[in-house]
């Protein structure tokens, strides 16, 4: 078989292949005297048709076989001889018999681009001081105060910033084009952004046992195709509640079991932000390593993965609104921009992943069976589940093959961060 190769953008690869008629002919044998072992032709027992009625019988069945054992042939010495990393499966485009008995062959598939990095003799992560600041510190005490608050109720009292409504939402679409709905118990802290700010602004300053009315327009579209859903929406402020922040001193230390008052605490959160510091560090060194493998330009991907992960995150974004009791088709979001951000997303991550495998590559990383059960063990009790549900879930879904490839790409980049956290103290 002789095949040659086009390649009209970088991760698109034609292919053509001429089949010899005596290869043809070999594989037409092989095919044929299988089928006739199991052939069934009126007046013989299965298997024992003489070969011109099952040949005559059996023709086009045999034919297609023939095609598709050739095409698989084809397939694999591509793949095996040009050394190239198929995106897609080969898609056939046309398969031609000739008057010799010869076969053209013809189809096209993507491939993920070939990586090329600069050496690291040049790398060095930027400064990164692990020490938190007086800001630092302040804002996660802060953070703690807000995680032990209570909210109290209120009563006889008007929404002001900062309160927690209970509302129950009407909404009306005035067209009639789009079904009404009815939310019965909406929780949302006025300020908080959320929901949309002609409720907030319609709600403040009425006391519970108010109703208010507000009004929202939603675009829809783009372009000469763009227009706009009015919907009128009906809030009775059902109660109110403010948020109660302890005092932060040693009283408060205590009631977090903590022996030594505010100084511990202040100790603790240091060490806590410490931590933090140091995984921050961690990444931030891991993007400035990405940025010197990718020495400024942004390498070529195939569309179809690109475009089958971004359907994939789409659908996750709404299964996680529906999750928070939101309907994507009613949310007032514009579609297209969510899609081209999470497209973003996927491009950024996907770019990521092949300098990262390609540097596994050149390190010889490797990552054995033993190292990704730990890591799925590690899953596992982290979601308090099974360790053999996880990795029999993972083992069927092709999920185990991905957790060795990250496992293998954090490898990588340990080892050509620890000089530098070595150095650092960390």
């Amino acid at each position: 078989m002789a095949y040659q190769i086009e390649r009209p953008s970088p991760c698109l690869v034609v292919v053509s292949a001429t089949v010899p008629s005596a290869e043809v002919q070999e594989e037409r044998e092989h095919i044929l005297s299988g089928v006739a072992r199991r052939a069934a032709v009126p007046g013989f027992r299965p298997g024992k048709a003489p070969r011109h009625l099952v040949e005559r019988r059996y023709a086009d069945d045999i034919r297609q076989e023939v095609e598709e054992h050739l095409l698989r042939h084809t397939w694999q010495a591509v793949r095996e001889g040009e050394k190239l990393r198929p995106a897609t499966p080969l898609g056939v485009k046309e398969v031609s018999w000739k008057d010799d008995g010869s076969v053209e062959l013809s189809g096209e598939f993507e491939v993920f681009p070939q990586v090329e990095l600069p050496g690291l003799e040049g790398f060095t992560p930027p400064p990164f001081d692990l020490a938190p600041t007086v800001e630092e510190m302040d804002k996660a005490l802060d953070a703690l105060l807000d995680r032990q608050s209570t909210w109290e109720p209120v009563e006889d009292t008007a929404v002001a910033e900062g309160m927690l409504v209970e509302a129950e939402v009407w909404g009306a679409f005035p067209d009639g084009e789009r079904e009404p709905f009815h939310e019965e118990r909406s929780l949302f802290v006025v300020g908080a952004h959320e929901v949309f700010p002609e409720i907030e602004a319609a709600v403040l300053d009425h006391k519970p046992g108010d109703e208010v009315t507000a009004q929202r327009q939603v675009s829809h579209g783009e372009g000469e195709e763009q227009h706009q859903d009015t919907v009128d929406y009906r809030v009775a402020v059902r109660s109110l509640r403010r948020k109660r922040r302890p005092e932060l001193g040693d009283d408060f230390a205590a009631s977090l079991g903590l022996e030594g008052g505010l100084a511990a605490l202040r100790e603790r959160v240091g060490v806590d932000l410490a931590q933090q510091k140091q995984r921050a560090r961690f990444e931030r060194w891991r993007e400035a390593l990405l940025e010197h493998l990718s020495g400024g330009r942004l390498l070529d991907l195939p569309g179809t993965p690109v475009e089958e992960d971004t359907r994939k995150e789409i659908m996750d974004f709404a299964r996680s609104l529906a999750e928070r009791g939101i309907d994507p088709e009613k949310a007032s979001l514009d579609w297209e921009k969510v899609g081209a951000e999470l497209r973003t997303r996927v491009e950024t991550r996907m770019r990521a992943e092949l300098l990262m495998d390609a540097l596994a590559d050149a390190l010889d990383v490797t990552v054995d069976e033993p190292e990704v059960n730990r890591e799925v063990q590690r899953q596992a009790a982290r979601m308090g589940v099974p360790f053999a549900e996880v990795r029999g879930n993972l083992l069927k879904s092709g999920g185990l093959g991905r957790v060795a490839a990250m496992m293998r790409r954090e490898k990588a980049a340990e080892q050509v961060l620890r000089p530098f956290l070595e150095s650092s103290g960390g």
